[in-house]
């Protein structure tokens, strides 16, 4: 089975941060993103709750199961700006596969403008591999949004985001679905570092 979290009442709330998050307008241009990436996105529910604020969502997940949930609520939610890919998040700037939405095709995923687009990362507690995050410090993507079920591995990658990726940490905010236990998700948001 896949995974999803269950607490009804925190998950809308969590939701809604990251929408609100990648949705915020861009400090250098004033307008917000156009473009969203979803890494280790599961069955699509932050790319599929901020479609309507995008051109364009792309989401990937190793999980093939997932990526047809995620395609299949895509289509019952009558969202057509939302392309999911089964496939390793690795793969997303190296090799991923063409685009195929109405107005993107032969685009690749690296093609998108990078200061208009933002990359939600919601990895397994593990954190995100060294090769993922040497491929997004590479893309530089505005804006980083990144939910984690394992704060410890967050902070280790949060650490390289800032001093390899040049991004300035905005926001921290925990959320407790868990109540009475040690785990938390924590929500961390990094905007690119202007060096002008």
């Amino acid at each position: 089975g896949n995974f999803f979290q269950n607490n009804n009442h925190v998950l809308p709330l969590m939701v809604d941060a990251v929408v609100e998050a990648a949705t915020k307008p861009v400090t250098a241009t004033g307008k917000p993103p156009s473009f969203l990436i979803d890494c280790y996105c599961g069955s699509g529910l932050f790319a599929l709750s901020a479609a309507s604020q995008f051109q364009l969502c792309v989401g990937i997940e190793v999980n093939d199961k997932a990526v047809e949930e995620a395609t299949d609520n895509a289509k019952l939610n009558n969202i057509d700006n939302c392309q999911f890919v089964a496939a390793s998040a690795e793969a997303i700037f190296t090799s991923p596969p063409e685009l195929t939405m109405p107005g993107f095709e032969q685009y690749k995923v690296q093609e998108l403008a990078r200061q208009e687009t933002v990359v939600v990362l919601d990895p397994p507690r593990k954190g995100c591999s060294p090769e993922f995050l040497e491929q997004l410090y590479e893309y530089s993507p505005q804006r980083i949004v990144y939910m984690s079920c394992g704060p410890a591995t967050q902070a280790r990658d949060a650490k390289g985001i800032v001093e390899i990726g040049g991004y300035g940490i905005v926001s921290i905010q925990p959320f407790d679905l868990f109540p009475q236990t040690k785990h938390i998700e924590s929500l961390i948001i990094f905007e690119k570092r202007d060096h002008s």
